[in-house]
């Protein structure tokens, strides 16, 4: 497991491009979104950038096709997916809904990239409810494939952020600071999200488009940093698979052979016995 410190001195120069291209971003447009801007090509440019730069991140991290780096390319697809819907959302009246799809599978991807255990039906029940009340809230302001759309998701994104928080494993000495990140990223995510269905369903809300985007950026940034040290997490969790496969074939092993004792013992009594039975007859008839 890699230190905070090391990474930072490792995989800092890495990420200056995110910041830098962050910081362009505020600069240009901290409070100005794409419906007011005159120049909304340039507005979709810097907007993609810091994204870019995190895919550039993913990909100078490592990135091959074994099972190793499972998690780093399902996150880079997440990224990439996002960078179309954050193009998307540029022009909202024409791809709006395009832009929802696409960052539904971006959030289906990083779901599958958190994996499914520990399962922790506990944190699932209650992103079920949060994402069950925000839903309820905003209906009554959906209208035609909307109504659908926005239920589909609420509901991957909740999932995401509960495979997210169920990594983290604070009572079983499990906790990494990359598993950390990665549900830092994902609540963010959910915080980006609610701020900007709420400004453009329910009501406009003050200093929104800053709020959404600071939000937004903290959320892909805490998500891609998670992918250092993942290979080390991917061979500890195999090498975990193949101990316990080979320790359920050695039990295995052990009630087959343990069987095979107990009938090998039986048909040897019962051998002794027909003997025992056999000589006492010859010896009656003898008599």
């Amino acid at each position: 497991m890699t230190k905070p410190m090391t990474v930072l001195k490792s995989v800092g120069p890495k990420l200056v491009p995110f910041f830098k291209t962050c910081t362009i971003f505020f600069v240009l447009y901290s409070g100005t979104p794409a419906s007011e801007t005159s120049a909304p090509w340039l507005f979709c440019i810097v907007k993609c950038l810091p994204i870019i730069s995190l895919i550039l991140f993913v990909l100078l991290n490592g990135m091959n096709i074994t099972e190793y780096y499972r998690y780093s390319r399902r996150v880079l697809i997440g990224l990439i997916f996002s960078c179309i819907g954050d193009a998307c959302l540029v022009w909202k009246k024409k791809y709006f809904e395009l832009g929802i799809g696409c960052f539904a599978i971006a959030q289906i991807c990083y779901a599958r990239a958190f994996g499914w255990k520990p399962f922790n039906p506990y944190a699932g029940a209650v992103f079920s409810a949060l994402g069950c009340v925000i839903y309820s809230i905003l209906k009554p302001a959906l209208d035609g494939i909307m109504v659908y759309l926005v239920a589909a998701y609420v509901g991957v994104i909740c999932t995401m952020a509960w495979r997210a928080v169920a990594r983290v494993q604070f009572f079983d000495d499990l906790v990494t600071w990359t598993k950390l990140s990665g549900c830092f990223g994902a609540i963010a995510f959910v915080i980006s999200d609610l701020t900007l269905a709420v400004d453009k369903f329910l009501v406009p809300l003050p200093y929104a488009h800053p709020i959404i985007m600071i939000t937004y950026y903290a959320a892909q940034f805490g998500i891609a940093l998670s992918v250092v040290d993942s290979q080390v997490d991917e061979l500890i969790a195999k090498s975990k698979r193949d101990q316990n496969v080979m320790t359920s074939s050695n039990i295995a092993k052990n009630e087959t052979l343990d069987k095979t004792v107990k009938e090998d013992s039986i048909n040897s009594n019962g051998n002794c016995e027909n003997t025992l039975i056999h000589r006492h007859l010859d010896n009656g008839v003898s008599a």
